[in-house]
């Protein structure tokens, strides 16, 4: 293992400590008693650091030489496999592009009916936004849950809980991870990234590190860039907006189509609510003159902020992302008139 990623792990260990202290210590009693559940429901709002804890945890069932406090000592040799993705008894499913089917549900669940390949004794998946998944996949996921295996643990993680069936709730022990305050979370965000992205990220991420992470990606900087210039055009009428988005918008063909969509929308609801509110917090002065600029329209800004709400839930749904971004500037534009 590099000493880079030793270091990330590390910093990941003493990250969950500090900024989930409740589920630290739940997870940590559960390693050194050896009292784990079958499955766990991590929930909570996105950039928490769910699914670092939840590859933590699979780390720390795992190793061959947990530490005092019950988690991973990241030097054996499971420890390893799994840190590069290649433990045999360790499945991901991700939502976070594709939604997840009842064919990719089934398909794990044969998996771990047969023989573990490892002498670890345990066999654990992972899936990630599991309110992605359509209504036949979180059937069969209930009735994996129903049956679990001695040897077998779930880890399931969500960010809408009320998306999830209610059965499947009760059979898992739930972890919810609380977000850093919006405005402490922003103040130390500054210290590492721009004015205006500690802004805009601190009110869809509430950790510093997975901001900057974020900040770097280019499914962020698209969709930043499409937001800049979106207002330019929307500032000229909806009309030229929805041109331009038709013409530069976000590639439905890209595997990380859904993730810079779900950029846009978040940043397009921060600048409803503080054109609502008729100001904001952030001092940046691009945003600033962004926001001077609106005033003297009147956009139904209510509206269009249920509209951006509807198109983000439909987001989850939607495998045609090019479609639903033509569908939200249609209606933006047909509200605006």
């Amino acid at each position: 293992m590099s000493a880079d990623h030793h270091k990330h792990m590390e910093m990941m260990k003493t990250r969950l400590a500090q900024e989930q202290p409740i589920a630290y210590q739940t997870l940590s009693h559960a390693l050194r008693t050896h009292k784990l559940a079958h499955a766990y429901l991590f929930h909570g709002q996105r950039g928490c650091g769910k699914l670092a804890a939840a590859r933590l945890l699979a780390q720390s069932m795992l190793c061959e030489h947990r530490e005092e406090s019950g988690f991973a000592c990241e030097q054996c040799s499971a420890c390893q496999r799994i840190a590069k993705g290649g433990f045999a008894d360790l499945r991901i499913l991700d939502g976070r592009e594709v939604s997840i089917k009842k064919e990719d549900i089934l398909k794990l669940r044969q998996e771990f009916q047969k023989t573990g390949l490892e002498h670890t004794g345990k066999r654990i998946y992972i899936i990630n936004l599991a309110e992605n998944a359509t209504p036949e996949a979180l059937n069969a996921l209930l009735k994996f849950l129903e049956e679990p295996g001695d040897d077998v643990v779930a880890i399931i993680i969500v960010e809408q809980l009320d998306r999830l069936l209610p059965t499947i709730i009760s059979r898992c022990q739930p972890i919810l991870f609380q977000p850093l305050c919006h405005t402490v979370c922003y103040e130390l965000a500054k210290k590492e990234l721009r004015d205006l992205d500690a802004y805009l990220l601190s009110s869809m991420i509430r950790s510093v590190a997975d901001m900057k992470t974020a900040s770097e990606s280019e499914e962020y900087q698209h969709a930043f860039y499409l937001f800049l210039h979106m207002q330019e055009e929307l500032r000229k009428s909806p009309y030229a907006a929805l041109a331009f988005l038709l013409k530069s918008g976000v590639d439905g063909k890209k595997r990380d189509a859904k993730e810079c969509m779900r950029y846009l929308l978040d940043m397009q609801m921060i600048l409803c609510k503080d054109l609502i509110r008729g100001g904001s917090i952030c001092q940046d002065v691009q945003y600033q003159a962004m926001l001077q600029a609106y005033q003297n329209k009147s956009y139904p800004y209510s509206e269009w902020l249920s509209i951006l709400l509807e198109t983000k839930d439909k987001l989850w749904k939607s495998v045609n992302v090019t479609l639903l971004c033509d569908q939200l500037m249609y209606r933006l534009k047909e509200a605006g008139k």
